[in-house]
């Protein structure tokens, strides 16, 4: 005679395995919202200053407190909160263009990157202006290289080398793009051997300030031989 189980153990492990079969889905299932470990993809780096004077809700100008201000990757669920002393890190940044979304009280601005590539590691310092935002400044460490687009220490200009593509206009006034960067130059562009020798496919090192928009507005243009 084969007994007969107990009809509470029967439902005790129809519970048990509901259970684990939930688990399972919710735990394939959620998006990580923030800096989230184990991602491929680039790191990006940041100081952010000019918050601390920005208009509060109420619009009266007064103190912002840092830990309101959130910075996202559009398009993606990579997000996390600027911390007290202004600094944030977002890890896994997918590759090509990237926008950072700064949000918060009296906060929403933009900043673009371009040629984002995975496995570097990007350095920025932005000012934050309520509506506005500028890139004071950028570096780049590609797999521990950090020679191709740089912060020069001494003066804190960018510096940034490869080859011109894409070259338009004459002599001062040019625009071209190393490293899917735009360069722009003018008559304040100091160039070594003349302007004519910037040609399409010739290997430069541009050095200069970033622009809002992300470009090197270029102050020396040296041709790398």
């Amino acid at each position: 005679m084969t007994p007969i189980k107990p009809r509470w153990v029967s439902i005790a492990l129809g519970l048990v395995a509901a259970a684990s079969i939930a688990c399972g889905e919710s735990s394939g299932t959620v998006s990580p919202s923030g800096v989230s470990g184990g991602r491929s993809g680039a790191v990006i780096t940041g100081r952010v200053s000019g918050i601390n004077s920005l208009p509060v809700a109420t619009g009266v100008l007064g103190p912002l407190a840092t830990t309101s201000v959130r910075v996202t990757i559009s398009g993606t669920d990579i997000s996390t909160v600027v911390d007290g002393t202004g600094n944030f890190m977002l890890t896994g940044v997918p590759p090509g263009t990237v926008t950072l979304q700064f949000s918060g009280s009296g906060v929403s601005a933009t900043i673009t990157l371009t040629g984002v590539t995975a496995g570097e590691t990007i350095r920025i310092e932005i000012t934050l202006t309520g509506s506005g935002a500028r890139l004071d400044s950028e570096r780049r460490d590609r797999d521990g290289d950090d020679d191709d687009d740089d912060e020069d220490e001494d003066d804190g200009l960018t510096e940034l080398t490869g080859t011109v593509s894409n070259l338009t206009g004459t002599c001062p006034s040019l625009t071209f793009v190393v490293r899917e960067r735009t360069v722009r130059t003018g008559a304040g562009t100091s160039f070594d051997g003349g302007c004519s020798r910037v040609k399409n496919g010739v290997r430069v090192e541009a050095k200069g300030a970033l622009n809002a928009d992300g470009a090197l507005i270029a102050t020396r243009v040296e041709l790398d031989d």
